[in-house]
């Protein structure tokens, strides 16, 4: 598999539209043990449930209104130069910060929560 340059990302949410430079998926399954005395000597696990989460960085715009505690369909999306990738669902904003340097720009910093199935295409 070639690798893929992350300048053609991009996250859409709704309620904000957003110059996004950075983003971050984490999307994990449990396993859940389930030995017994019937076991061979080895533990054993079952699947158990998925949950995903996140993060993205962008520049600060004062049309956003993405705040904490809010849920919106996100699509997380990498361009693959022939084609895209995307990641779909919907997620609680769990954080913002906001960083105003003296010497740059204004940017903005979102954490989600997923709710319910990730999709993926």
């Amino acid at each position: 598999m070639a690798e893929i340059h992350g300048k053609g990302g991009s996250v859409s949410a709704s309620g904000g539209n957003t110059t996004v430079n950075n983003w971050t998926l984490s999307y994990v399954g449990d396993a859940v043990e389930c030995t017994n005395f019937d076991s061979t000597g080895g533990r054993e696990y079952v699947v158990g449930l998925t949950g995903w989460s996140g993060s993205y960085d962008c520049f600060f715009s004062t049309g956003n209104t993405l705040v904490p505690g809010s849920s919106n369909s996100i699509t997380l999306t990498i361009s693959t130069g022939t084609g895209a990738y995307a990641f779909t669902g919907t997620a609680i904003i769990t954080g913002m910060d906001i960083t105003a340097p003296v010497d740059g720009v204004v940017t903005q910093s979102y954490t989600f929560q997923g709710t319910d199935a990730l999709s993926t295409a």
